[in-house]
């Protein structure tokens, strides 16, 4: 008879406060291990009926909703090419910002990025300055810049595009969606690429996004959108409670079950959980020697990112905090070593992380 053994790894025992993929409620990892039901059967319409409505209350939209089996920069990079027509603008102040300037070039497509230091907030006068001169037909921002704990408000540019009709606005909210203050419709959004790892709490490999008809009509002519990614082809199945492939069905049915928790809890009620652990986190930096990264007008309700006001190593830091059963991260990109990031996201408590901060005392000194 074979005989398994299965190693797990140290991270089965332990708190996870990493910005992702972030602690996943055993009542979810048990969904998980539930029968997997066909993806053409009556019971799997009803499942995507419900996450349809589901979804639409976390987006803040009655816009069309879907949802992928890919990582959040595929489903990014799928934004890019359904949505493209002549030319890109990228605003970017951190990697996550870079990476889809990236992705555009690398796709072939004609783009500019207004491309600024990490941590630096984003000028809305430069912005109107390229909209202006540069006929874009697609602009792309980062909401959540989680290598670098920045919040990028969403409104300034969304009220430059209102000048701009024929733009399609794509807004990367994947660290940010289920945990801090977003309005599709309210912000004029019309591409809103979330993941299911950070704040939905869910485990990685789903992205659900949002589309609005503008998003949709640009996505018709799109030459390169391909047939897996095309949106319109998502759109409509969903619509008709299908889906284009076989998709990761268990994921699906653990995200019912979570969407309906936090429809449970309320949205508003969890934005106002995440600021409360941001709100406990940057105290704590404060009285124990790291400075936040980003500028206080700009910090992510759902990621800190801090600097030891003595310049130092962090990744010794980290690893003292991983022998006490916490993870963190020693930093993301060219800060990697230099800062710490915390995710204070998904269902962790103000509880939670006093317990956390309270061991970080300790071996941060």
């Amino acid at each position: 008879m074979l005989s398994v053994q299965f190693q797990f790894s140290t991270c089965c025992n332990m708190k996870n406060f990493l910005p992702g993929p972030t602690e996943v409620n055993p009542e979810i990892l048990a969904e998980l291990a539930k029968p997997v039901m066909g993806h053409h059967t009556p019971e799997f319409r009803d499942l995507i009926s419900q996450l349809k409505s589901r979804l639409q209350y976390i987006f803040g939209t009655e816009n069309e909703v879907i949802t992928l089996t890919c990582t959040a920069s595929a489903a990014l990079e799928a934004a890019l090419v359904n949505t493209c027509k002549e030319k890109i603008l990228v605003v970017s102040n951190g990697a996550f910002g870079e990476r889809w300037l990236q992705a555009a070039r690398s796709r072939g497509l004609a783009s500019d990025g207004l491309v600024l230091g990490w941590g630096i907030p984003i000028p809305p006068y430069e912005v109107r300055r390229l909209l202006d001169r540069v006929p874009y037909d697609t602009v792309v921002m980062v909401h959540g810049e989680s290598s670098t704990g920045m919040l990028n408000p969403i409104e300034p540019i969304s009220e430059l595009l209102k000048a701009h009709p024929e733009i399609v606005f794509i807004v990367d909210a994947v660290a940010t969606l289920g945990g801090v203050e977003l309005q599709m419709d309210k912000s004029r959004i019309d591409v809103l690429v979330g993941a299911s790892h950070k704040c939905l709490a869910l485990p990685p490999g789903v992205v659900p996004l949002g589309l609005s008809p503008r998003a949709l009509k640009r996505s018709k002519s799109a030459k390169q959108k391909g047939y897996s990614f095309d949106f319109n082809l998502w759109a409509e199945s969903w619509h008709e409670n299908k889906v284009v492939g076989t998709p990761a069905v268990p994921q699906l049915q653990a995200m019912l079950t979570q969407l309906d928790r936090i429809q449970d809890e309320s949205i508003q009620v969890r934005w106002k959980r995440h600021k409360n652990m941001q709100e406990l986190t940057i105290h704590w930096a404060e009285k124990n020697g790291f400075i936040p990264f980003p500028p206080e007008d700009y910090r992510l309700p759902s990621v800190s990112c801090l600097r030891p006001e003595v310049s130092r190593a962090t990744s010794p830091i980290v690893a003292a905090l991983t022998e006490r059963g916490f993870l963190i991260d020693s930093g993301y990109g060219k800060l990697k070593g230099r800062t710490i990031r915390i995710g204070h996201m998904g269902d962790w408590t103000t509880e939670d992380i006093k317990g956390l901060l309270d061991h970080l005392s300790q071996v941060s000194t």
